[in-house]
């Protein structure tokens, strides 16, 4: 009872995700479009201030990633009877996503810890670069994301351990994401993620793995 109760809990964490992930996004400013705006925008304490709150909160963000990640994975594993296909193509471009996703954060933040630093003059040119780099890298992240999108909802539609609605919807999400340089791709799957982490709570669990033989004892 108490290891189903943490499942739940930990099905949770993908809300949680995606209202730190919100939060973070709701921080990120724009910088401007040339030279001059980027260049008052990050001499800002303020947008600096801002800066490094969002990275804090899209790191949690990640690491409540993570723990969704785990607890999808094993219900995926009960629901193919034992560790399978769908479960290792959902757990491995997962960590990709989560490594590429901290990568792609931290370049974010970078340039308003130089602007901070009072022995370094920040160039907007720079500053430009590291934010390009980190987009692309946030990207490459929901493109091999795709592949997690693509195996779960292979999963439902198969043992029937998510909503048959999901696993189509997953499918074009999954092919949508190909896509996820136009942004909006991105917070398709963000939504995907709060989607399964509801549903995987509200069903509680219906697969559970098989519960182990009676024991008996020798009567003398």
């Amino acid at each position: 009872m108490y290891g189903f109760r943490w499942e739940r809990w930990s099905a949770v964490a993908g809300v949680l995700f995606v209202a730190l992930f919100a939060i973070a996004l709701a921080l990120s400013g724009n910088t401007g479009d040339n030279p001059t705006e980027v260049t008052n925008w990050y001499a800002d304490d303020g947008n600096q201030t801002k800066t490094f709150v969002a990275w804090f909160l899209y790191i949690g963000s990640a690491i409540a990633f993570l723990s969704f990640l785990g607890t999808l994975r094993d219900m995926l594993m009960r629901a193919e009877g034992g560790p399978g296909t769908l479960s290792a193509l959902v757990f491995g471009p997962g960590i990709a996503f989560t490594a590429l996703y901290v990568a792609a954060v931290s370049l974010l933040a970078a340039p308003a810890a130089l602007a901070g630093d009072s022995d370094f003059k920040l160039d907007p040119n720079t500053a430009q670069m590291f934010t390009n780099a980190g987009y692309l890298i946030l990207v490459s992240g929901v493109m091999l994301a795709s592949i997690l999108v693509l195996s779960a909802s292979t999963a439902a539609l198969r043992t029937g351990v998510l909503p048959a609605w999901l696993g189509w919807t997953g499918l074009v999400v999954a092919v949508i994401m190909l896509f996820a340089v136009f942004f909006i791709p991105i917070l398709i799957f963000v939504a995907w993620v709060l989607v399964v982490s509801l549903l995987m709570v509200v069903t509680a669990w219906r697969v559970r793995g098989n519960p182990p033989p009676p024991t008996t004892t020798a009567v003398g």
